[in-house]
């Protein structure tokens, strides 16, 4: 993998230092969710393996490059592990599970603070995912809590209690949707009442929600559930549950059956699909699903994707990019327009799960 530090540290620096509409943290905004104009580009996330490998990288849009690793070239060391990275304001806060802390970050990847995610008997919460509102970062982990972190003083302010396993989550309307895993054997979406900070009545969902959940912006949460692993060969097939899309009517809390998807992205009324039962690949598929007509239809050949390990929108062009996600060796991009047409592949890191893409 190419290390382009000098790309990193002449290029990437004056252009994120000015990015400063975004801060929700600085400057309250009355419309704190305004549709972005602009993308600049997208941090790749790659997890890494263990203890080991994890990395942040930043593909530029405007010049189609991508960096080596940005936490290592701003601060002289290995970040090791990474689950997660929420964008917010000017900051990011990158999550680390089997090092137990959440580091906060500028824009260039520039270490400003550690904060050690333990609990009150000083044992690791392993915390695993986060997203940003209302002025705080809230951070899922495996202690079974939410964590509130706030953003002008970098200090956990409290945590409330959600469940076993908590996963991935999202923030909708004062209200966090929280993924409780169960390690496999959970089938419930916890919600937290942000201004009280209590949690109220859990959303049963199919088994398993686990690493994918968000706001659609149109009244509804959609959430994955990865299901019982459909085609194990010693589970009798009346007793297979596929994974699945659903979503949440947040006026409600009634839930319904969308499509079956492994990861999903959503931007306007299309909704991007990748499906991928591992032990059932006659199945899988990658298609666009209309949350309207409810029609679906295939974007492009999954065979083009060997090893699909995620998709995501550009919020603004609606660039599709779909991870590749080959064992044991460096990972891949693909981009390709919303109409399905092959733009460009990148290299990434190890073990890449998400992109988060930097827009105003």
């Amino acid at each position: 993998m190419k290390k382009n530090w000098l790309y990193c540290t002449l290029v990437a620096i004056p252009l994120m230092s000015g990015l400063t509409a975004c801060n929700n943290e600085d400057d309250p905004n009355p419309n704190p969710n305004p549709e972005p104009t602009t993308t600049y580009g997208a941090y790749i996330v790659n997890t890494g393996s263990g203890n080991n490998y994890g990395s942040i990288q930043w593909f530029d849009k405007a010049n189609q490059t991508i960096t080596g690793d940005l936490y290592k070239a701003q601060n002289g060391k290995d970040l090791g592990d990474l689950q997660d990275l929420c964008i917010y304001g000017s900051k990011m806060y990158a999550v680390s599970t089997q090092s137990s802390k959440v580091e906060v970050l500028d824009l260039n990847g520039k270490l400003l603070k550690s904060i050690p995610m333990n609990t009150a008997e000083e044992k690791p919460m392993n915390p695993r995912y986060a997203v940003g509102a209302e002025g705080f970062v809230f951070i899922t982990a495996y202690d079974g809590t939410v964590s509130r972190l706030d953003t002008l003083s970098q200090e956990i302010t409290g945590s409330v209690e959600v469940g076993a396993y908590p996963e991935a989550l999202t923030y909708v309307d004062g209200k966090l949707y929280v993924n409780i895993s169960g390690y496999g054997s959970g089938d419930k979406v916890a919600v937290v009442d942000v201004k009280s900070w209590t949690k109220t009545p859990d959303i049963t969902v199919k088994l398993n929600p686990y690493t994918v959940i968000f706001d659609g912006k149109d009244g509804y949460v959609y959430v994955v559930s990865n299901g019982n692993y459909a085609g194990t060969p010693t589970l009798p097939e009346e007793q297979w549950i596929y994974q699945t899309l659903q979503r949440i009517d947040v006026r409600t809390n009634q839930v319904e059956d969308v499509c079956n998807a492994t990861y999903a992205a959503k931007k306007g009324d299309n909704i991007y699909v990748l499906y991928a039962e591992y032990y059932l690949p006659e199945r899988n598929s990658c298609f666009v699903y209309n949350v309207k007509t409810k029609e679906k239809k295939e974007f492009i050949d999954i065979e083009d994707i060997p090893s699909p390990g995620g998709i995501a929108v550009d919020p603004v062009s609606e660039d599709v990019y779909i991870i590749n996600q080959p064992y044991g060796s460096l990972n891949d991009v693909y981009i390709y327009s919303k109409e399905g047409q092959f733009k460009k592949k990148i290299e990434t890191g190890n073990y890449t799960t998400n992109i988060r893409f930097l827009a105003e």
